[in-house]
C-alpha cells in the first residue's frame, strides 16, 4: 500500500501520484526524442536519472514515521553557537525549554565569538531560569564560551564530554524547535538498532525573498524525498545538525575522532553532522522522523548562499570518501553513496559532451531538449510541495537553472579547495 504524507483527502493524494506519473511520462518521451539528435551520451543520463528519481520517490511513498511511545530516555541537547544575534539564541533556547518531552541539560556554548552579544543573551537567560526554577528542577542550562574560536565540533565537544544523557540532541543556534519535536525524535529509538534520528526542517525566513523560497522548496526536498527514501532502507546519508539526535555510544566512542579529526593533513571543523552520522551508520540504523520539525533560517543573500554551499560540499566529498569505506561493510550505504557520487560525476560529463560539443553539430535543439528535461524533472522531484505552496512549486525549474548556472560549478571549486575550513556561514 501506498503511504503517502500530509495530505488529508483522497483527492490530493491521488492528484499528487498522477503528477508524478505523467511527469515520469514525459521524462521519458522527452528521452526518446533526444535521441533524434544523435547525443547518445544524453539518452543515457536521462535514462539513469528517471530510474533514480522513480526509485527514490517510490521509496518515499512507501516511508512511514514511527508511532512507539518513547522510552524513558534521558535526553542532553547542545546548542554550539558563532556570532549569533541575541533574539536568535533566545528563541532556540526558549523553544528547548518548551518541549513537551522532559530535557535533561542544555549546554550553549559559544565558540570564541568576537560579538558577544548572543552569549551574553544565554547567560542572562541563564540567570533568570535560574532564579526562578529550584536546583533540582531540570532542566539544567548551562552556558559556557570558549576562550578562542575552536570551531564548531570543539564547541560542541566542550558540552559533550561533560553531558549525562541518553541520548545526545544536537541543535543549531539559529533555529526554532517544535514543542512535540523531541518527542517525536526519541520515538524511533525504540527500536534497538536505531542510532540515530533527524527531523525536517522547514526555513523560517521563508517569505523574505525568492531565494529563501526556492530554498524552503530545495529543504522539503532533501527531506520528503531524499532522507525518507533513505529511511526505508535504515541508511539515511545525513542527520542533519538543526535537528538530531544521537545514542550516547555513538558519540562517546569516537569523540577523539571526532576533534582529531583530519583530511589531507588538514584538522577538519566543518562537516561535523555528515561525520556523527557516518559514526551511527558504523554501529546500526539512521532514520528519518517527519513528524519532528524544527524551522531555521536560510541564506538570503547569494554571496551567503554560495559560502553555504561550498562548506557542504566539502563535508560532501570528505565524508563521502569515508561513507565509502563503510559501504563495504554496509551494502546499502554503499548504494546510495556510489549513486550520489557517480550521478554528479555523469551530470558533469553529459553537460560537457552534449552541451558543449554536441550542440555545435545538431544546432540548440539538444539545448531545448536539455532546459525542457530540467524543467519537467525540477517538478516531478519537488512534487510533494504542490500542497505546501502550489505558487512556489511552480517555480521549481528556476532552482533547476540555479542548480547547472552556480551550483555545479560551485561543487568543482569546493573539490579543488577541499582543505578549507571555518563555520562558513557568518
Amino acid at each position: 500500500m501506498i503511504v503517502f504524507l500530509n495530505y488529508q483527502t483522497e483527492k490530493q493524494k491521488w492528484i499528487l501520484f498522477l503528477l508524478f506519473f505523467f511527469c515520469i511520462v514525459l521524462l521519458g518521451y522527452l528521452n526518446f526524442l533526444s535521441k533524434g539528435t544523435g547525443s547518445w551520451a544524453f539518452g543515457i543520463y536521462g535514462s539513469i536519472m528517471v530510474c533514480y528519481l522513480l526509485g527514490k520517490m517510490i521509496l518515499s511513498f512507501f516511508y512511514k514515521p514511527y508511532t512507539d511511545e518513547p522510552l524513558n530516555l534521558k535526553v542532553s541537547v547542545f546548542i554550539p553557537s558563532y556570532n549569533e544575534q541575541p533574539a536568535a539564541v533566545v528563541k532556540t533556547i526558549q523553544s528547548i525549554l518548551n518541549q513537551d518531552y522532559p530535557v535533561h541539560e542544555i549546554f550553549f556554548v559559544d565558540d570564541g565569538s568576537p560579538n558577544q552579544s548572543g552569549y551574553q543573551a544565554a547567560l542572562q537567560l541563564k540567570k533568570e531560569w535560574d532564579r526562578t526554577h529550584k536546583k533540582d528542577i531540570f532542566p539544567k542550562l548551562i552556558v559556557h564560551r570558549l576562550e578562542k574560536n575552536s570551531g564548531k565540533r570543539h564547541a560542541q565537544i566542550w558540552g559533550l564530554q561533560q553531558a549525562t544523557g541518553d541520548i545526545f540532541f544536537t541543535v543549531d543556534s539559529d533555529g526554532y524547535v517544535y514543542p512535540n519535536a523531541l518527542r517525536e525524535l526519541l520515538r524511533p529509538f525504540s527500536d534497538p538498532l536505531v542510532m540515530a534520528v533527524t527531523g525536517h526542517i522547514n526555513a523560517r525566513n521563508r517569505d523574505r525573498n525568492l531565494l529563501t523560497k526556492l530554498l524552503d522548496m530545495r529543504y522539503d526536498n532533501a527531506f520528503r524525498v531524499e532522507r525518507a527514501a533513505q529511511s526505508v532502507s535504515g541508511n539515511i546519508l545525513v542527520c542533519s545538525g538543526p535537528i538530531s539526535c544521537y545514542r550516547k555510544e555513538v558519540v562517546l566512542d569516537n569523540i577523539e575522532h571526532y576533534g582529531n579529526h583530519t583530511f589531507l593533513g588538514d584538522l577538519v571543523q566543518s562537516g561535523d553532522d555528515r561525520c556523527l552520522t557516518n559514526y551511527a551508520i558504523l554501529k546500526g540504523k539512521t532514520v528519518y522522523q517527519e513528524t519532528a520539525k524544527c524551522d531555521t533560517d536560510v541564506p538570503e543573500t547569494l554571496h551567503q548562499f554560495l559560502k553555504q554551499q561550498i562548506r557542504w560540499n566539502k563535508s560532501f566529498f570528505r565524508e563521502s570518501v569515508q561513507a565509502f569505506k563503510i559501504g563495504f561493510q554496509k551494502p546499502k550505504i554503499l548504494i546510495w553513496v556510489i549513486l550520489e557520487l557517480s550521478l554528479w560525476i555523469l551530470f558533469g560529463f553529459i553537460i560537457l559532451v552534449s552541451l558543449v560539443f554536441k550542440v555545435k553539430v545538431v544546432g540548440y535543439v539538444l539545448l531545448l531538449y536539455y532546459f525542457m528535461y530540467l524543467a519537467v524533472s525540477s517538478y516531478a522531484r519537488n512534487v510533494y510541495y504542490i500542497w505546501k505552496h502550489p505558487l512556489i512549486f511552480l517555480l521549481a525549474p528556476v532552482y533547476g537553472l540555479i542548480h547547472l548556472g552556480l551550483l555545479f560549478p560551485l561543487r568543482l571549486y569546493a573539490l579543488f579547495t577541499i582543505k578549507g575550513n571555518g563555520w562558513g556561514t557568518r
